[in-house]
């Protein structure tokens, strides 16, 4: 049975002074209900004056100290947000502030809390009274300066109007043909200036223009027909419910893009991040991301023993280095550590620290001029990118983890496999070499010859057999060992060949060994002595799993720029099914052998590990008509004759 969904409740935030007085109450109430805090800003379109900033960002950090989480919208009117929010959140209760001077006025209509009820009958408000009145001059929205640009722009156009209509004039239309000339002209000084100040303008003198030119007496502002005024009045109301209009909808349209520029920047990120590779990669994507968000200098640095590595500075030119006060700034991010607050206010700008694992591990410095700020809008993009960096970089050390747990797992299981076998592979030859000389020491006077050549024979096979064992198993160890630097260069493949040939020759048993060294003059750049022990499993290997009789080739071709080796046999050949794991380790083919010793498996595993470190590839296929191929590929290379002669420090 799934659990029920917390209570919220929802409380509004504004820059009045008394707003602090909303939040606490809310954050009682909270309390009582043991609900979810939700503190919600409309940001109006024409924005706030800096005074206003200022208050909106204490009442701001006061929620979050309650616990609230604080969402930023931006529209139109305040009370559709708030009523598509409270929609969309499922609210069910919202604490809201209201002056006492509004309760006594009225509002001329409804006011917030009756449109609210009506967009949202179930609705809980509860008012928090605010009888501190705010000072008339922090009441009023902040002045725009006349701007050249923009009244050019509306003279312009209302000289174009005029000229269209006095050409219309002259064309015989009524009068009336060209009120909508005018009214156009106001929709466009809408659309190209900031402000309704100026289609108000427009709106004005239009009609003034319209009458001062197109009504009888012309050249005048006096008319004599009675309905001219309300024709007036319409052109007027029209003009300017059309250009305030076209000014709302392109600063919502403004105001749209903006929020989903910032909403793409966001979750571009989210997926940037998710996909980065290691720390590093996501410290630079978080500083390159903030930076596109916010258009300001980014200085962000990793963590390490309590002090901020070497920081990245990012900014549009990449030259710029980080002044020493802004890098002081992400130390003061560190002091306390666990204590550190959300944000540190620095003199060259906001630095904020990114936790994961109980730890700051980022720094990040957002570099302002002096007295800029930050805006709730972007704060909250800011933090939340900032978050998305914490849990990537969480996100990958548990990866990381995770990896070294595996790592640990499977060389234990390694380690297990290798002392199984080796405890049971082992025990066979050792108690046969004991009980042969046992045999040779006590009873050598009853042994023919013949017999006792016997016993030499299986104790020189069986020591033999365990000499190659043990070095497969030191060859292992130095594979697996992270300083093992391969002794590279180039050496004439078929000296290779006919050595490693030399090793196995005494045991082949009734086998044909043969060696096909093509080119007279092949060179491959290789570790000597590795690619021998190579050379020597794969026949030794040919050796065990061919009947007598058998014919071994080991020969090498040129192929562009690799020399493949091959070592190919004429016995029973390799199943296919068998053809996908004989370079595991542990994996052996004891099914095809007829004896009763079988190997650890490490042979062919230690041959695919030698041939990539060598940076190439070793495969197995079938021969024809019957039999098996083992192919490696080395980089081919011509030799140096100036140079110390190939192979002689062997």
């Amino acid at each position: 049975m799934e659990a029920p969904a917390a209570e919220q409740i929802l409380v509004c935030l504004s820059p009045s002074p008394s707003n602090e007085k909303v939040v606490l109450a809310a954050d009682k109430m909270a309390r009582v209900y043991q609900a979810e805090l939700t503190a919600l800003y409309v940001e109006p379109m024409d924005g706030i004056s800096p005074e206003d900033r200022k208050r909106l960002e204490r009442n701001s950090a006061l929620a979050k100290s309650c616990g609230a989480r604080v969402v930023n919208v931006s529209g139109g009117s305040v009370v559709e947000q708030i009523a598509l929010y409270v929609t969309a959140a499922q609210v069910k209760k919202i604490v809201i502030g209201r002056p006492a001077a509004e309760r006594r006025r009225g509002l001329r209509g409804a006011d917030i809390v009756q449109q609210l009820l009506q967009l949202v009958p179930t609705l809980e408000v509860f008012i928090i009274p605010d009888n501190q009145a705010r000072p008339p001059r922090e009441r009023q929205r902040p002045r725009r300066r006349l701007s050249v640009r923009f009244t050019l722009i509306a003279l312009s156009l209302l000289t174009a109007a005029t000229a269209i209509g006095l050409l219309l004039w002259q064309w015989r239309f009524p009068a009336a043909s060209i009120i909508p000339v005018y009214i156009l002209s106001v929709l466009l000084c809408a659309y190209f200036t900031e402000g309704p100040a100026y289609g108000i303008a427009v709106s004005v003198l239009s009609v003034l223009v319209f009458n001062f030119f197109f009504t009888d007496p012309r050249f005048t502002f006096r008319a004599y027909d009675s309905s001219y005024p309300l024709t007036f009045f319409v052109m007027l109301a029209v003009a300017m419910l059309t250009g305030s209009l076209t000014t709302k909808v392109k600063t919502q349209a403004r105001a749209n893009a903006r929020k989903a520029y910032r909403t793409e920047v966001l979750l571009t990120a989210s997926q940037n991040l998710q996909t980065a590779e290691n720390d590093g990669d996501i410290i630079s994507e978080t500083g390159r991301q903030l930076h596109k968000l916010l258009g300001r200098p980014i200085l962000v640095a990793s963590v390490t023993d309590g002090a901020p590595d070497k920081p990245l500075l990012v900014t549009d030119a990449p030259d710029d280095s980080p002044s020493p006060r802004a890098v002081e700034g992400l130390r003061c991010v560190l002091t306390g550590e666990a204590g550190a607050p959300a944000a540190v206010r620095g003199e060259d700008g906001l630095y904020f620290p990114i936790r994961g694992h109980g730890r700051v591990r980022v720094v990040v410095g957002v570099l302002l001029n002096p007295g800029e700020n930050i805006d709730e809008f972007d704060r909250s993009l800011l933090l939340a990118l900032l978050g998305e960096c914490g849990a990537a970089l969480e996100k990958h050390r548990l990866w990381q983890a995770k990896q070294s747990l595996a790592v640990a797992a499977e060389q234990e299981k390694l380690r297990a496999n290798l002392l199984r076998s080796i405890s049971h592979d082992l025990r066979t030859p050792l108690t046969t070499i004991s009980g042969n000389a046992d045999m040779l020491m006590n009873g050598s006077v009853v042994l023919s010859d013949a017999q006792r050549q016997s016993l030499y024979e299986n104790i020189y096979d069986d020591s033999t057999w365990l000499i190659s064992l043990v070095e497969n198993l030191l060859s292992i160890t130095r594979m697996d060992d992270a300083a093992l630097k391969l002794n590279l260069r180039p050496e004439l493949v078929g000296d290779v060949l006919d050595e490693a040939v030399s090793h196995v020759i005494r045991r082949s048993g009734g086998r044909t060994v043969r060696v096909e060294a093509g080119s007279e003059l092949l060179f491959a750049r290789m570790d000597a002595p590795l690619i021998n022990q190579v050379l020597v499993n794969l026949l030794n290997n040919a050796i065990k799993y061919t009947p007598e009789g058998s014919v071994i080739t080991a020969s090498a071709r040129e192929e562009g720029d690799l020399v493949w080796i091959s070592v190919a046999d004429n016995g029973l050949g390799v199943p296919r099914e068998a053809q996908a794991h004989v370079f595991e380790m542990f994996y052996t083919g004891e099914k095809l052998r007829g004896d009763d010793r079988r190997g650890l498996g490490l042979g062919l595993a230690l041959c695919r590990a030698i041939v990539e470190a060598h940076g190439g590839q070793i495969t197995v296929g079938d021969a024809k008509p019957h039999g098996a191929v083992f192919s490696f590929s080395l980089k081919r290379e011509e030799a140096d004759f100036n140079d110390k002669a190939p192979g002689a420090d062997r």
